[in-house]
């Protein structure tokens, strides 16, 4: 099976019949999915970074960080994801448009609409723009979101994944620069390409980008300047 051929689903809900509900239901339509539960939205949010997910039900109504909240920093750093709102009325609905939510899904929920988001989904995932490379003699795709940063040491690149995984290929970096777009990657080391969705912030002093999971890439010091000015444009795409 195809890395394109199934989903990884997260499933947010404060009431655990519905997050059980759920992911009965997905397993039940797509076996081979991979779901993760989680009981709030601060919890999901504290976590979440772009890449991850390839489906995200969230729940509007819950304590604290309600759903619309949720979604919204989810949007500020991914803007791809697709996202269907669980939820028992339809008075958020404005909302979902705002933050371009693929599905809104009434409780109890219905089988059918279930699988025609997963199904939607299984499309949106095959349609994402991505980098080709070969690895072990075989042509793989990666959607950008995935892709934390890529370095280079001598003739082999080190992909660093949004899932933690590191994938290793021989190859120029150039050619992998020369497949991603120039608003949200960029190239800011001989030997570093980087996503600037997966960026928390930048340490001028130790010259690197500090990223969401804790790893640094480290920055030329004459790009110090173009690095800063480009991760303010993106944050505010």
């Amino acid at each position: 099976m195809s890395n394109s051929d199934f989903l990884k689903i997260a499933v947010c809900d404060d009431e655990l019949s519905q997050r059980r509900q759920l992911q009965f239901l997905i397993e039940k339509l797509m076996p081979e999915a991979q779901v993760e539960l989680f009981e709030s939205g601060e919890t999901f949010i504290s976590q979440f970074r772009p890449g991850i997910y390839d489906l995200i039900f969230m729940d509007i109504l819950m304590p604290g960080m309600g759903g619309v909240d949720a979604t919204s920093k989810i949007r500020s750093v991914d803007s791809s994801v697709p996202i269907a709102f669980a939820t028992a009325s339809q008075d958020h609905a404005m909302d979902g448009y705002k933050n371009r939510v693929i599905r809104y899904l009434m409780k109890p929920f219905n089988p059918t609409e279930v699988g025609e988001v997963l199904e939607l989904a299984l499309q949106m995932k095959g349609n994402q723009g991505g980098v080709t490379l070969r690895i072990n003699g075989k042509d793989m795709t990666f959607a950008y979101e995935k892709i934390c940063y890529a370095e280079q040491n001598s003739h082999t690149i080190f992909l660093h994944m949004a899932n933690g995984a590191v994938l290793q290929l021989t190859g120029k970096l150039d050619d992998v620069e020369a497949q991603t777009p120039d608003d949200s990657f960029m190239r800011c080391h001989k030997s570093y390409l980087v996503n600037l969705a997966h960026v928390k912030t930048i340490d001028k002093d130790l010259q690197i980008f500090v990223m969401k999971d804790g790893d640094s890439v480290h920055i030329r010091r004459e790009s110090l300047r173009e690095a800063s000015r480009m991760l303010t444009e993106y944050a505010l795409k």
